[in-house]
């Protein structure tokens, strides 16, 4: 039976029941993920063959962790005063070459309407979109951390993410522009590598985020300490 028989039938018997194990199983496999479908994954084998996975897991297609919560008009969550650390990435078709942006906000819903209405020529994510485009890559977005704290100590914690980023073999395009960021000397809370598999399964649609009002929950929090 081939890897992707073997996949497909662990999903339809129910042994593999969520995006989630479907994912973990991927990596376990030595498969790399290069589409996030709605109702699919799609893979790519060591032997450099391509393949998806349909799946209708209950609840959704979307994991159940990290949550998503849609917009209802109800009263949000009250933070202290901080910034969210997010990504927007891009996948390129043979499943190799991938790309990113790693940004800063107090407001997701707005900064990711702005980014997809309003970027344009030399400015923010305008080039990762341009990226795309030549691509044909979809963006997608994943909130990275919850930095407790100032606008500066934020900015060290988004450095150290687009470090991790470029270190897992992202390009970061434009980043002479937006990318020339400090480092924490304690990057407390934060992972020592890019968590490709949580932020993989985190991520959605940049578009869907915007048009459904979703508001997803952060991988991680830094809390104020000091540098």
């Amino acid at each position: 039976m081939t890897m992707k028989a073997t996949l497909q039938a662990a999903v339809t018997s129910g042994q593999i029941n969520t995006k989630q194990k479907l994912l973990e199983r991927a990596e376990a496999l030595g498969l790399t993920v290069t589409r996030n479908g709605r109702d699919y994954i799609g893979l790519l084998g060591p032997d450099g063959k391509r393949f998806r996975i349909r799946f209708a897991f209950a609840g959704g297609a979307f994991p159940t962790r990290p949550e998503c919560s849609i917009d209802t008009g109800a009263v949000p969550v009250i933070r202290s005063r901080g910034y969210w650390i997010y990504a927007l990435t891009a996948h390129g078709r043979n499943g190799e070459r991938k790309a990113c942006y790693i940004g800063q906000t107090v407001n997701l819903k707005r900064r990711f309407r702005e980014h997809l209405r309003r970027h344009r020529p030399g400015h923010a994510s305008f080039a990762l979109f341009e990226w795309a485009v030549r691509e044909q890559a979809e963006v997608r977005a994943t909130v990275l951390s919850w930095v407790d704290g100032d606008q500066s100590y934020a900015s060290r914690f988004e450095g150290y993410w687009l470090r991790l980023a470029v270190e897992a073999g992202f390009e970061a395009p434009d980043a002479h522009n937006w990318g020339r960021l400090p480092q924490p000397e304690n990057p407390t809370g934060q992972p020592n590598r890019w968590p490709a598999m949580e932020v993989f399964a985190a991520s959605l649609p940049l578009l869907e985020l915007v048009e459904r009002g979703i508001t997803p929950v952060e991988l991680f929090v830094a809390s104020r300490t000091p540098l």
